[in-house]
């Protein structure tokens, strides 16, 4: 389907489309430019060599541009420069020049009212002199490509070669002013690599001007009219909208543009004749026109057959080759728009928008594109044999105005994020007029944002309830509470809240509880509260719904409905925070941290969801779950701070410490009591607890031992198994030993010395549990 789309597509616009040079040639008519040079006066050409000696005193060594760097490298151009301030040319030959500009402009396909040409540069290339391969810089705004006016001065060499691509380039000789009788030129865009060979004899004197593009303000707006829906290429675009509404159409220009010259004012030749093309088009079918810079990144398999290089212990045999690259497997492709902008220049606030590359129509495929850059990490023993490749042009983008939400949320949230932002405050700030649309808008942009949210699993509580306030997932959910649409936040509620467990809800659902009422979005809420029980602990989402449930029970609930409804939820609320603890899970199988961060964290919001709905039953069911199993909330990380936290909590919110709470304080204090009656004695002889079940021979010696209360330090010879499972025991039951070994004799002897540890542990216990009596509140009433 593509394919035949594409076919359509690229005979409608090869029939209408005006080819146009990449650069041209030719001579000028024989006028002295009449060059004054301060300090020289007037050159006459051809020069003498004492004229050439002096017009080199007065000049400086051209320097070339690297990146954002200025540098001097005769390695790389060996001429010398006069910057126009110091020399002058008559008013006749700036005649000449404009009239070489209109023909210029019709040859690479630029209207030749807006085309213009400034002075730049007079070169002087000696012999030995040359420029190597670059491209020009965009000296000045709306500059669009170069012209070198080469001045009748004997010379061989010097070749000018232009190079668009790979396949297409041209060479100028000069011959006409390398011969000293007529004055020759050349025009080219900046985007096309070129180089001046080297000069042989003689010297090649040229003047050289940017082409820069000033529009005229009347022609501005003038677009090419299209017939309609009965153009052939309307009527494919409609084709292939119709088959994929939001997957954007991308036309690849032939000329290669800065972010400064990202304008439809500086299209040169044949992009500018497409550009008026498309625009039709995109009127016609109701488009989206926008300029990118498309970027393209591939990851792929490929060697080099370095890999026979290595021997077999990962040492490289000799000297690797040279060798051709065997592309395999493609492992990444990547495609993506960037550096927005419209026609008119204005430049757009989207990132990176992700683009297909079956959408792409370029006179050259998409295969066959030269990379920019490419990186190739050959094999190198354990890893390596990739090969990543950067592929970058610019084009023009279309997609319908109906799917431009769609194809903005394409590129995620952070990037829509700001653009939503802009599109709120322009409905906060909009007149009564301009209201209702704006808000149309901003609901159609928020539903699309939506639809194409991630699925992300697998976040922490910290990222969930306490994370950034400005992050991007908090801002959009703040956004949806001042466009205060029920369904749209319905939408993010069904979607995106199963998709998402790092998103926080509470200030969302307690606001769409309070606008528009809990039996209103009842049937969300349920949804939520049935997620998965996790195998180990409480979930993120369930922590999560936990969190917004307790706030919900805070509301006043009037109606009866609502009670219900939320009371409902409490108890499921409850029975999903019971059933790890029925699972009797090992603490070898849980997560220390996960317990740490959600378990306790989601216990003192449980317990106040279920104290406000007086579901007293659930309560005490739950606190039954946590006291069965003291390893997984312990006191000191779960039962206390949630005391601490409930009790001043219930007295500010009731009046008065509810029973069930009342009587779970109390026993919590007695346990902590009863534990803390006595400080532990360090032991009085060297008797060890042994808790050691085993009945082997050697475990048996480690518990005699272990028993012996006059014996500091023991020794126990055995193979090396026998030691290992002698030190997996000790470990196991940890037993107040350490352990080293003895080589003196085979077997090895394992040398035991007792310590103190189970006294140091209790110690550390009892100290902690006295902490802990002195922090817990007070029981009401006693």
């Amino acid at each position: 389907m593509n394919t035949a789309l594409k076919k359509r597509l690229a005979d409608a616009i090869s029939g209408s489309v005006r080819a146009a040079k990449f650069c041209c040639g030719g001579t000028m008519p024989d006028v002295d430019p009449l060059i004054e040079v301060d300090q020289l006066g007037v050159l006459r050409f051809p020069l003498k060599p004492k004229a050439v000696a002096a017009l080199v005193e007065q000049c400086a060594v051209a320097p070339f541009g690297k990146g954002m760097q200025t540098l001097v490298d005769t390695k790389v151009r060996k001429t010398f420069e006069l910057s126009p301030e110091r020399f002058r040319v008559s008013d006749e030959w700036n005649t000449q020049v404009a009239g070489v500009v209109a023909r210029v402009a019709d040859d690479l396909g630029l209207p030749p009212t807006d085309l213009h040409a400034e002075l730049y540069k007079l070169l002087v290339y000696r012999r030995g002199g040359f420029f190597r391969p670059h491209r020009d810089s965009e000296k000045s705004d709306g500059m669009v490509g170069s012209l070198i006016i080469v001045l009748p001065n004997p010379f061989d060499g010097g070749t000018l070669t232009v190079r668009h691509s790979p396949s297409r380039q041209q060479r100028f000789s000069f011959q006409e002013a390398a011969s000293g009788n007529c004055i020759s030129y050349a025009a080219f865009y900046a985007d096309c690599e070129h180089e001046v060979s080297e000069v042989f004899a003689g010297v090649r004197v040229c003047l050289c001007y940017n082409l820069t593009l000033r529009p005229a303000k009347t022609a501005r707006g003038k677009r090419r009219k299209t017939q309609g829906d009965a153009n052939p290429l309307v009527c494919s675009v409609h084709s292939w909208f119709a088959a994929q509404p939001s997957t954007p159409l991308v036309f690849a220009l032939e000329h290669q543009y800065s972010e400064r010259g990202l304008s439809g004012e500086l299209l040169k030749g044949t992009d500018r004749s497409l550009a008026e093309l498309l625009v039709s088009t995109a009127e016609a079918a109701d488009c989206e026109l926008h300029l990118a810079h498309v970027s393209r990144h591939l990851l792929q398999f490929a060697d080099d057959g370095s890999e026979s290089d290595w021997d077999d212990y990962g040492a490289r045999r000799g000297s690797r080759k040279s060798r051709q690259l065997e592309i395999g497997e493609t492992f990444e492709d990547d495609l993506v728009g960037t550096q927005w902008s419209t026609l008119a220049g204005k430049k757009q606030a989207w990132k990176n928008i992700p683009l297909n590359v079956t959408s792409i129509m370029s006179e050259i495929p998409v295969d066959e594109w030269t990379p920019t850059s490419e990186e190739y990490e050959g094999y190198t023993g354990n890893a390596g044999n990739t090969l990543d490749r950067w592929y970058h042009r610019t084009a023009i983008v279309l997609w319908p105005k109906t799917q431009h939400y769609s194809v903005l949320a394409s590129a995620g949230l952070e990037t829509c994020n700001p653009v939503f932002a802009r599109h709120m405050s322009a409905l906060a700030k909009s007149t009564k007029a301009r209201r209702e649309a704006l808000r149309a808008d901003c609901i159609r942009f928020a539903r699309a944002i939506i639809a194409a949210w991630p699925t992300v699993h697998g976040g922490s509580w910290s990222e969930a309830a306490s994370g950034s306030s400005d992050s991007p997932q908090t801002t959009f959910c703040d956004h949806l509470i001042k466009l205060n649409d029920q369904e749209t936040i319905v939408a993010l509620l069904s979607q995106v809240a199963k998709q998402n467990d790092s998103i926080s809800l509470k200030t969302l659902i307690v606001h769409a509880c309070s606008e528009f009422g809990i039996p209103a979005i009842a049937t969300e809420l349920q949804s939520l509260m049935n997620q998965p029980v996790g195998r180990f602990g409480i979930t993120v989402q369930a922590l999560r719904n936990l969190e917004w449930l307790e706030a919900v029970c805070e509301l006043r609930l009037p109606e009866s409905e609502a009670r219900n409804i939320v009371g409902n939820l409490c108890r499921h609320a409850a029975s999903v925070f019971c059933a790890p603890f029925a699972k009797k899970t090992s603490a070898s199988e849980c997560s220390w941290d996960r317990r740490k961060n959600q378990e306790e964290a989601a216990l003192p919001l449980l317990l106040k969801a279920l104290l406000i709905c007086g579901c007293h039953q659930e309560f005490s069911n739950v606190i039954a779950c946590v006291e069965s199993n003291p390893g997984q909330l312990t006191l000191e990380h779960g039962r206390v701070p949630a005391l601490k936290e409930l009790i001043p909590w219930s007295l500010r919110k009731f009046g008065h410490t509810p029973p069930p709470l009342r009587q779970w304080l109390q026993d919590v204090r007695a346990r902590l009591v009863r534990v803390t009656a006595a400080e532990p004695k360090p032991p009085a002889d060297w008797t060890r607890p042994s808790a050691v079940a085993c009945g082997c021979r050697h475990c048996g010696q480690l518990s005699a031992f272990l028993k012996d209360s006059t014996a500091e330090v023991g020794r126990i010879s055995a193979r090396e198994e026998d030691r290992l499972h002698l030190i997996r025991e000790i470990s196991r039951h940890r037993c107040d030993v350490t352990h080293q070994l003895e080589k003196f004799r085979s077997p090895y002897t394992l040398v035991l010395t007792k310590t103190q540890e189970s006294f140091e542990r209790a110690l550390r216990r009892y100290q902690l549990d006295s902490a802990l009596l002195k922090e817990l509140p007070e029981s009401p009433g006693d």
